[in-house]
């Protein structure tokens, strides 16, 4: 897949795959698919995905970073993966002028497709007919009838509901990050951590301890992670994303790791001293073995 994360860029005869792809979850999937199928006809597969400025997310959560987006897309995905950047110059186009200056304009589309419940369907099916592409529409992917959408999956997630917000997503609600240093009082007892950074408009799980598989340069790496405020070990107002490897040894500071979040083991807990912490962690892990060999990963 190519990756494009600059907005100068022409192509033609291509198929492109119009949406917010904020989260790459179920209904993404099914336009993805769509997407490849009709490309076989000759034409260049292509996702435009928006990369927003962090001084216009403010207060916004998002589901997927663009390296996210990236990872997931990687396989199985499009030919061409477009990282289109919006910022204070762009951020009040329209979609009309968005379709025939950059979807028709510059990648030279000849087939759009789009979900049939995409907020901006009637535009497009009108774009189609005034600049010539063909419109296709796939059906929305439902969740207990209704269709999928980014704000539901959060709201799973912050609601603690992780297993729903990982069948609406169709894969392990993922985070990327660099492994920085803390304060290694977890080595002091045999049970390193690694610290994940985070985008501060990541969307987070509700804070607790979850069953983890990390991508560490290609080794799937099972894990316990706490995501959260750290009540047993300092009072500071901060949350930390830390993650204890199961079966693993070297040196990861600095390097750039994907987090898989596959189940949620328990809520926060204060302890009164580290020896407490690593009794319930071992009794965590043994938890998180048991879950990760019942479904044999």
């Amino acid at each position: 897949m190519k990756y494009i994360e600059t907005n100068d860029f022409t192509m033609t005869n291509t198929c492109v795959a119009f949406g917010s792809f904020d989260g790459i979850h179920s209904g993404h999937k099914a336009v993805v698919n769509k997407l490849l199928e009709i490309s076989k006809q000759g034409l260049v597969s292509v996702i435009v995905s928006f990369d927003y400025d962090d001084s216009l997310l403010n207060e916004k959560k998002v589901l997927s970073t663009a390296d996210e987006k990236k990872y997931l897309l990687s396989k199985d995905g499009p030919e061409v993966l477009i990282s289109y950047k919006i910022n204070k110059h762009n951020k009040d186009i329209s979609t009309r002028r968005f379709v025939e200056e950059i979807v028709v304009g510059k990648l030279g589309a000849k087939v759009v497709v789009a979900g049939s419940c995409d907020r901006n369907i009637d535009v497009l099916r009108s774009c189609s007919k005034e600049f010539g592409y063909k419109l296709e529409e796939c059906d929305p992917v439902l969740a207990d009838g209704e269709p999928i959408t980014t704000e539901k999956i959060k709201k799973e997630l912050q609601e603690g509901s992780l297993k729903k917000a990982n069948e609406m997503l169709g894969h392990p609600y993922l985070m990327i990050g660099e492994v920085l240093h803390g304060k290694a009082l977890g080595r002091t007892v045999g049970m390193p951590t690694a610290n994940l950074s985070y985008k501060p408009y990541k969307q987070l799980p509700a804070f607790g301890v979850f069953g983890t598989i990390s991508d560490i340069d290609g080794r799937m790496v099972k894990g316990l992670t706490n995501v959260g405020k750290r009540p047993s070990v300092d009072n500071y107002d901060y949350v930390t994303i830390e993650e204890f490897l199961l079966d693993f040894s070297g040196d990861l500071y600095g390097k750039v790791i994907t987090l898989e979040i596959h189940a949620h083991i328990r809520g926060i807990i204060k302890f009164n001293n580290i020896e407490e912490v690593k009794q319930q962690v071992n009794k965590d892990i043994e938890s998180i073995r048991a879950y990760f060999d019942q479904l044999k990963i």
